[in-house]
């Protein structure tokens, strides 16, 4: 005779066991905190900058000028 995943003398199912449980549990929290993939912000581009009164700058914009936005990495885009 082979096993059954019922018990022979009750016929009630048997509870599963405590690795099955777990297994299961941690595809659950995989899939819980990996989170959906469409709300990722994805990378901002970089600014094209250097033309009509723009420059790049290293860190922050000198004062009394505006910052447009990231032109490269750790430079800022700055307008005159």
């Amino acid at each position: 005779m082979s096993w059954s995943p019922f018990s022979v003398a009750t016929g009630a199912p048997r509870p599963p066991s405590a690795m099955k449980i777990l297994s299961f549990l941690f595809a659950l929290l995989l899939v819980v905190f990996h989170g959906p993939a469409g709300f990722a912000q994805p990378p901002r581009p970089f600014m094209r900058c250097g033309y009509r009164g723009t420059f790049c700058f290293p860190g922050k914009c000198p004062r009394g000028n505006a910052y447009l936005g990231t032109c490269r990495l750790g430079h800022s885009c700055c307008k005159w």
